[in-house]
């Protein structure tokens, strides 16, 4: 085994021993397990970032049950090859809360990460910021529209300011895509974006990891 592989497995580890250590040691021993077939997966970076994301969301936190290693297990199989900055942040938040046992994360998550982009994760993020809705609340209040289409251009132009979404299409395809993967409320009318029952259970995993 190269020291380069030693070094990844060594860094791994390190990051979960919070959380090895509340688990009788379940968790370093199937890491260890897991990586022994695909090392190349953490040392070319694929899983580098999730792993990372990951030890810095359970640094200090307290493990009240054992690791769901199933939900674990397929996170992993699923992230080999995801490098995307955005997608990462995502599987590392559901993969925080596997490995804390929480029983908030849902298969149904996954199948939704798969399908999006990195411009998709930046539509989802802002509609599941509550700065997002409050700011729709009191430009509703300041411009009294009668017709939701009246507030369109400020409302664009807070999504550009504070989530780096500047194409006006780009938007419209990914809520689209959201609605249709049960996301997005199929009432909803842009740049308005409202969360499904399903919706909000993923925003409520993501908020219980950070």
């Amino acid at each position: 085994m190269s020291s380069e592989i030693v070094t990844a497995y060594q860094h791994v580890i390190d990051g979960f021993k919070y959380a090895d250590g509340m688990t009788g040691n379940v968790l370093s021993q199937y890491l260890y397990h897991r990586f022994e077939g695909a090392a190349d997966y953490v040392t070319n970076g694929a899983w580098k970032k999730i792993l990372e994301k990951t030890a810095a969301k359970l640094k200090g936190k307290t493990i009240e049950a054992e690791p769901n290693l199933a939900l674990v297990d397929e996170i992993l199989k699923r992230t080999e090859l995801q490098t995307d900055e955005n997608l990462t942040e995502l599987w590392a938040c559901l993969l925080a809360n596997a490995l804390q046992g929480k029983n908030s994360v849902r298969r149904e998550y996954f199948d939704i990460l798969e399908k999006l982009n990195s411009y998709d994760v930046l539509v989802l993020n802002a509609a599941m910021d509550d700065k997002y809705h409050n700011y729709l609340r009191e430009i509703r209040k300041e411009i009294k529209p009668q017709y939701n289409y009246q507030i369109n251009a400020p409302v664009y132009s807070y999504l550009d300011q504070h989530y780096d979404l500047k194409d006006g299409m780009e938007i419209i395809l990914s809520c689209n895509l959201l609605k249709k993967l049960g996301i997005f409320s199929e009432k909803i009318e842009l740049p308005i974006f409202t969360l499904t029952a399903l919706g909000e259970g993923l925003k409520k995993v993501i908020a219980e990891s950070k």
